[in-house]
């Protein structure tokens, strides 16, 4: 759980300094507005999983493997 804490916590510095880069070459292209908005939001998810103490997602399978495929002929 931890390394997923500090997976978060990288994640969310790697959004600030995105968005912080993109915000200085505003002036010049307004469509560097795009990248500096996708920062915010992965440091906003990052900080809210760290704050609710969520853990990493859960992987379902969604067939069953035990059965084999017919093959076409």
């Amino acid at each position: 759980m931890e390394r997923w804490i500090k997976l978060n916590l990288y994640m969310g510095g790697a959004g600030i300094l995105l968005c912080g880069a993109s915000l200085i070459f505003i002036n010049k292209i307004p469509l560097f507005l795009l990248p500096a908005l996708f920062g915010v939001g992965i440091t906003f998810k990052c900080t809210r999983n760290i704050y609710k103490n969520e853990g990493p997602p859960k992987s379902r399978k969604s067939y069953n493997q035990s059965k084999s495929r017919k093959r076409k002929k």
